[in-house]
């Protein structure tokens, strides 16, 4: 194969992706312009091999360095395809769900009861039943108000469950949009406020609940988290209150740190350059240190935040609720540039045939690279605006983004979109793609492209 060395050593070494002698983008063995035109585009493409030693890598980093229990449950909301949920499973991952379809799921994939966490601000009372009639393991409870409502259906059914605590500690990682901070008090509603006294208060009133056992404490401080430290700081604001847990008798035997581990190569924009790019279209390179986002450094910071707030105590076990870092790296998505649309001395605009209204609202808020397919080995040369398919003007994939000059009938492919993407899709007048996985030379369907039939299935004509 001919390679440009500088482009092409970067892709290998940080996304494990390859050329062929035509500059022709390669991922897991498959050329990516043969796949797009074999499956029709938008296309998402998953790197199965890869996604196996990312699950594998960090099941085993986090046992190595933690010498307590461990229980590690994959988020389902991050990337909900079964076939890829499978592959995870494989690797000895557990369950994370937030809605009665994801339990569903879960079980339908083979998960135990007692393979699976329960989160989300909003469990229906149909939801909480299914979780006591399959014996989920933990509710992580939000609020005094649900907590209440658990015991109720617990004496309906003639039930018991055992529950976490969810835990608002007011945190906000580095360089997060405090707006989308899942462990802030002004950005989100999630959690019992600490601050607040409501845990103070949550830890009373399950003492006198006869139907719910107290196991432990659970936090999600946020997604797409770089600073690995962040976690160690985060779990240093509970020290209080485990003490407070304990005096009042009650044994912290779990404690649930959630997820939220980014990946090095794509980010959250911070709320400055949210702001400059929403209000001015100025977008930030999206940039990074080269400093990689290591599991072994997140399992050592966890690992030391969970020691200095038990210290001369013995040490819960340390639940996990990994997705992003998972899944994000190990998927691309395909598009195809529809047409090219230049006014001179004003913009350019490649025409795409996904964008925000169907596939890309993660590109609203955060940096990844999107390379050329056909030839990655031409030059970023000019600044242009992605938009999709849909006739509104703000379907924008990105807006003043430096590339290649490219040509319609080409294919881009932005990268890391394993997070987020397939969960955001919709059905905004284009049927959702297909899902296939690449291992070896070889593409296997975990998807077929939506229908126009199955698009109107549930309509009355």
């Amino acid at each position: 194969m001919l390679r440009n060395k500088l482009i092409l050593s970067e892709l290998i070494k940080r996304w494990s992706l390859e050329a062929t002698n035509r500059g022709e983008l390669v991922i897991g063995g498959c050329n990516s312009i043969d796949l797009g035109n074999i499956y029709g585009t938008p296309l998402h493409v998953v790197n199965e091999a890869r996604l196996r030693t990312t699950a594998y890598s960090f099941l085993e980093t986090i046992k190595s360095r933690y010498p307590g229990k461990i229980s590690v449950h994959y988020a389902f909301k991050c990337n909900p395809v079964p076939g890829i949920i499978k592959v995870i499973k494989g690797e000895g991952i557990k369950a994370e769900v937030m809605s009665e379809y994801e339990l569903m799921l879960a079980l339908k994939l083979g998960y135990s009861g007692n393979d699976i966490i329960v989160n989300g601000p909003c469990k229906t009372d149909r939801l909480i039943t299914a979780c006591l009639e399959n014996n989920i393991r933990f509710i992580n409870v939000d609020s005094l108000f649900e907590l209440e409502k658990i015991e109720h259906i617990c004496t309906e059914l003639n039930k018991s469950a055992e529950v976490l605590l969810r835990i608002n500690p007011d945190f906000v990682p580095s360089g997060m949009n405090k707006g989308s901070a899942a462990g802030s008090r002004t950005g989100s509603p999630f959690g019992m406020d600490l601050k607040g006294g409501e845990v103070n208060r949550a830890l009373e009133k399950v003492k006198s609940l006869k139907r719910i056992s107290f196991r432990g404490f659970h936090f999600h401080i946020g997604s797409g988290i770089h600073n690995t430290d962040d976690y160690r700081k985060a779990l240093s604001l509970l020290k209080n209150i485990i003490n407070d847990a304990e005096n009042a008798g009650l044994n912290v035997d779990v404690l649930d740190i959630g997820g939220g581990l980014g990946v090095s190569d794509s980010r959250e924009m911070t709320t400055l350059e949210l702001l400059l790019y929403q209000a001015f279209d100025l977008l930030h390179s999206g940039r990074l240190s080269n400093k990689k986002i290591s599991f072994a450094h997140f399992a050592d910071s966890v690992t030391q935040g969970v020691l200095s707030i038990f210290h001369n105590k013995k040490i819960p076990e340390l639940i996990l609720e990994p997705g992003r870092c998972i899944t994000g790296p190990n998927q691309l998505l395909l598009l195809k540039i529809h047409q090219v649309k230049d006014r001179k001395g004003l913009k350019k605009w490649l025409v795409a045939d996904a964008g925000i209204g169907t596939l890309t609202m993660p590109t609203y808020y955060e940096h990844h690279e999107v390379v050329l397919c056909n030839d990655i080995n031409r030059k970023a040369s000019e600044k242009v605006t992605i938009t999709g398919p849909g006739c509104f003007s703000a379907d924008v994939v990105y807006r003043n983004k430096v590339m290649p000059e490219v040509a319609a009938g080409e294919m881009v492919a932005i990268l890391d979109s394993g997070a987020y993407f397939t969960s955001w899709e919709s059905s905004f007048g284009f049927p959702r793609p297909a899902i296939v996985s690449v291992i070896d030379g070889r593409h296997i369907l975990l998807r077929e492209r939506e229908s126009f039939v199955h698009m109107t299935s549930l309509d009355t004509l």
